[in-house]
């Protein structure tokens, strides 16, 4: 993925995030009811990749025991 569509991306997912944060409380829970329920596992990879990097920057991880882990998820 290039710089530009990686900013893109970034840019794409702000927007929705700010679109959600106008849903009355009501709709976000219905919202966010379906999209765990749809996308369980993806959550829990990512769970798990941002628990991973959080290990590595406060040093509980070296750079390649984290790079081997996030392997293994992919």
């Amino acid at each position: 993925m290039t710089q530009a569509e990686i900013a893109k991306s970034l840019e794409n997912s702000l927007g929705f995030y700010n679109l959600f944060k106008t849903l009355s409380p009501e709709t976000r829970q219905g919202f966010l009811k379906l999209l765990f329920e749809d996308n369980s596992s993806e959550f829990q990879d990512l769970i798990l990749y941002l628990a991973c990097e959080r290990s590595r920057r406060e040093g509980f991880l070296s750079e390649s025991e984290s790079q081997s882990f996030l392997e293994r998820l992919a």
